[in-house]
């Protein structure tokens, strides 16, 4: 049933179930960085060190968290939310160990009163940045101890280096014609990290894949994959609405109950089965969350197996991406809008297969006209956006997660650039557009 007005879809969203508004207010991510990490909702102490966790004031978030998490006066759940608080600020100052120590006293704390609450889901997802290792990983890729004699100018590296150090990163990576010709590291920098949204433009190549294998089309409607969608204007969304953001789903630009958002929910499957549609299939686009989630059920289904275990064998196993895995929860439920655990290194693999034009090292993984059609005009509506890739960069196009955890591609220049942030950092330092520029002028005398 299409929805006629925001306050209708609000209105019906509530009835599939609502966070306290209060989620809403303190919590950044479901508002402006929507697959970031979900910050603590506690009032009082609690609040005051998500603020800071906000602005990138770790080590005041953390003594804060800290003094609240071992206040026994306090109800458990209260506790336990301030010990995610906690464990966020240590993992970003990189104590990982003190992360590890907090995460153990949360798991001798929690009771019922946190079951099947956000802070018992988000819990799970620090505890891969507790566990990370600072080392990058060691694998096959060519590295270039000279760049200058290649015809790269020292100066502009050093100059993107300290963009990448400015504007907060945790890692930095430059990729020429499948060779890393400059590769960064915060002091505070952990493997894995996550992709964040950059995480939709990878699902878009496993639909490309799927399409290939004949087990689904692009053009499919999504009430054959489920069945929830077969009544009314959704009976009309078609797996291309979802790669193109013109499902006529309500954006994730629109500020809602948490309740009613893919990061606010632990059943998404049962979240994106319900939501109703606020625009005609393919009369509006909208950054959609929750439309490129719903591509999990269908490509599962389509796949016949788990999705993350399509994944690893058909695109990441193939590529070399040892340490990178699509992220599953609740069990059966592989996010596809959102964090695929992965290093910059890994990721780069994914921005060298687009270059390549679905090739690695000779072998066809993804199919070239489906890198083609992902990364040219999908529709008039927003002419720069392909299928879940941007196109939006001068000379090339991306793919794009929050905090700029990103992956540019610049096929004329055979370039690969990703960079990667695990979480909000105070800086007033932007890397695009500046980043642009600077690449534009990474070879000498050009």
């Amino acid at each position: 049933m299409l929805v006629k007005s925001l306050e209708s879809k609000v209105e019906k969203h509530v009835a599939v179930g609502v966070i306290a508004s209060i989620v809403l207010a303190l919590c950044q991510s479901c508002a402006s960085a929507p697959d970031g990490p979900i910050e603590s909702p506690a009032e009082g102490k609690g609040s005051s060190a998500v603020e800071l966790n906000r602005e990138g004031r770790w080590a005041e978030a953390a003594v804060i968290a800290e003094h609240e998490a071992t206040d026994e006066s306090l109800p458990v759940r209260r506790r336990c939310e301030a010990y995610y608080s906690l464990v966020y600020a240590e993992i970003r100052l990189g104590r990982r160990e003190r992360a590890a120590a907090h995460l153990r006293a949360f798991d001798g704390l929690r009771d019922d009163s946190v079951s099947g609450t956000w802070v018992l889901r988000e819990i799970d997802r620090l505890r891969e940045g507790a566990h990370a290792t600072a080392t990058p990983a060691v694998d096959d890729w060519e590295t270039v101890d000279d760049s200058a004699r290649l015809g790269f100018d020292a100066e502009i590296l050093a100059q993107h280096q300290e963009l990448c150090r400015e504007s907060g990163a945790d890692a930095c990576l430059i990729v020429q014609d499948g060779r890393i010709i400059q590769e960064w590291y915060a002091e505070t920098y952990a493997e894995p990290i996550e992709a964040m949204s950059s995480t939709k433009s990878v699902s878009g190549l496993l639909v490309g894949m799927l399409e290939a294998d004949g087990k689904l089309s692009r053009d499919d409607p999504v009430a054959r994959w489920v069945p929830e969608w077969q009544a009314g204007a959704e009976g009309g969304v078609t797996i291309r609405h979802l790669l193109t953001m013109t499902s006529g789903l309500l954006g994730s630009h629109v500020k809602r109950p948490a309740g009613t958002t893919v990061g606010g929910v632990t059943d998404k499957d049962a979240l994106v089965f319900s939501l109703p549609l606020v625009d005609e299939p393919g009369t509006a686009w909208a950054y959609s969350n929750e439309g490129a989630y719903l591509l999990s059920p269908i490509l599962r289904r389509a796949a016949g197996e788990p999705l993350e275990d399509y994944a690893q064998r058909r695109l990441l196993a193939p590529l070399g991406m040892t340490s990178s895995r699509m992220h599953v929860y609740p069990e059966g439920q592989t996010w596809t809008h959102a964090t695929l655990w992965t290093t910059p290194r890994d990721l780069a693999r994914i921005g060298q297969l687009m270059l390549d034009r679905g090739q690695w090292r000779g072998e066809q993984i993804v199919p070239e006209t489906w890198v083609a059609e992902s990364t040219r005009s999908s529709q008039s509506l927003k002419p720069d956006y392909g299928l879940l890739w941007w196109l939006d960069v001068p000379d090339g196009y991306a793919a794009r997660g929050a905090y700029d955890t990103n992956i540019y591609v610049f096929p004329a220049r055979r370039l690969v650039v990703v960079r990667m942030q695990r979480g909000a950092r105070a800086s007033s330092t932007r890397y695009e557009p500046a980043a642009f520029g600077l690449l534009k002028r990474l070879y000498r005398g050009r």
